[in-house]
C-alpha cells in the first residue's frame, strides 16, 4: 500500500503460530486475532504477488475462540475444502469492528506476504457488513472492491466510495438488519457511482451470506476489479476555457479563480496555484495519489464545481473569466 495518506503506523514484530487445516491462526501484537489462508500456488513462485480478501464476521463470531470465525462466510467454506485464488485474512473482534485496528492488520500483513496492492478486497457479513461500509468510506483508495452482506451505515458518507466496485446483498425477508439498511447505503451510492450491484435474495431472511458467497460470478467480477486511479485525459482546449471564472464556496469565505492551461486548469486562491489534471470530460484531480477530485456541474449562472474531499465543498460560479 504505497499511498502517502497510509502512514505505516506500527512495526509489527512477532507473530506466533499454530497450525489448524487450511487456516493457519496467527496473533501479533497489535493483539488483533485473524485466521490466515494462502492459495496452493502461493509456494511455488516466491515473486507472484496474490490479491487479498479481507473478511469481517458477523457479531455470533466475536470472541477469542478463532474456530467461531469458521462457522460463517468465506471461512466457512475454506474450511470445507473450497480452494480460492487469493490470500483470505479473517480476523476476530471481540467487540465492534475497528477501522484502525484493521488497518494496522493490513500493513503488517503486507510486510509478511506478497500481497498484490492494486488487489485488496473487502467483505463482510451483518455486523461485518456495517464494518465493511465504515472501512472502506473511511479509506477511499484503497480497495479494488467491497462487497458488504446484510450490513447498512451512514448514507452521507458513500460518496467517499464513487470510485469503488461494489456488490451489495441482502436477504427480503431479514428481520434482525432490515433490508432498508442495505438499500439506503445503495440509493444514496448510485448517485455517486451508478454502477453499484445490489442482490437481493426474495426468500432469505438474516442469513443471506449462505447464497452471496455460493454466487460463483462473485468472485469473477471481484477478481477482474483493480484499485481505482486517477489518469490524465486530453480535452479539447474549448471544453477547458468553458469552466473558467470567479467561483465562491457556499459560506462565501473562499474564492477560487479558474483558468485553462494546455491541457489542465489553474485553480488559483489567496496566492496559491495548483494544477487541476481532468480524468473526464467535467471530472478533474489534483494527485494521483489522493481521493480529491473536482467536478464540475450545470451551466451559465448556476455553473458550479464541488471538491470531493473530506469538507466536500460546493463553489458557485460568480463570475465568468
Amino acid at each position: 500500500m504505497k499511498r502517502p495518506f497510509l502512514a505505516m503506523l506500527f512495526l509489527i514484530c512477532f507473530f506466533n503460530r499454530t497450525v489448524s487445516a487450511q487456516q493457519r491462526h496467527e496473533k501479533i501484537i497489535i493483539e488483533s486475532n485473524y485466521l490466515l489462508y494462502l492459495p496452493e500456488d502461493y509456494q511455488q513462485d516466491s515473486l507472484k504477488k496474490f490479491p487479498l480478501v479481507l473478511f469481517l464476521h458477523g457479531s455470533g463470531e466475536r470472541g477469542n475462540d478463532l474456530d467461531k470465525v469458521k462457522a460463517q462466510g468465506l471461512p466457512r467454506l475454506v474450511e470445507a475444502g473450497k480452494k480460492f485464488p487469493f490470500i483470505l485474512v479473517s480476523p476476530q473482534s471481540v467487540a465492534d469492528w475497528e477501522t484502525r485496528d484493521l488497518m494496522l492488520l493490513l500493513q503488517g500483513l503486507e510486510k509478511k506476504y506478497r500481497i498484490d496492492d492494486e488487489r485488496l478486497y473487502l467483505t463482510g457479513l451483518s455486523m461485518g457488513g456495517y464494518g465493511s461500509w465504515d472501512m472502506a468510506t473511511k479509506y477511499p483508495g484503497l480497495f479494488a472492491a467491497v462487497i458488504p452482506v446484510c450490513g447498512g451505515g451512514d448514507p452521507s458518507t458513500v460518496w467517499n466510495m464513487r470510485h469503488t466496485p461494489t456488490w451489495v446483498f441482502h436477504g427480503a425477508k431479514d428481520d434482525a438488519v432490515p433490508l432498508k439498511a442495505s438499500q439506503e447505503m445503495v440509493d444514496a451510492l448510485r448517485i455517486e457511482n451508478p454502477s453499484v450491484k445490489f442482490t437481493v435474495f426474495p426468500e432469505a431472511g438474516h442469513d443471506s451470506w449462505t447464497a452471496a458467497y455460493d454466487t460463483d460470478s462473485l468472485y469473477t467480477w471481484m477478481l477482474s476489479q483493480k484499485v481505482f486511479k486517477y489518469k490524465a485525459i486530453t480535452l479539447d482546449q474549448q471544453v477547458l476555457e468553458n469552466y473558467q471564472g470567479h467561483y465562491v464556496n457556499s459560506i462565501g469565505n473562499d474564492t477560487i479563480r479558474v483558468t485553462a492551461a494546455p491541457g489542465a486548469l489553474i485553480g488559483t486562491t489567496r496566492g496559491r496555484m495548483v494544477e487541476i489534471k481532468p480524468y473526464d470530460k467535467n471530472k478533474f484531480f489534483i494527485s494521483e495519489d489522493e481521493p480529491v477530485d473536482i467536478v464540475f456541474s450545470g451551466k451559465g449562472k448556476k455553473q458550479q464545481f464541488v471538491i470531493n474531499d473530506r469538507r466536500r465543498e460546493v463553489y458557485q460560479l460568480i463570475k465568468k473569466e
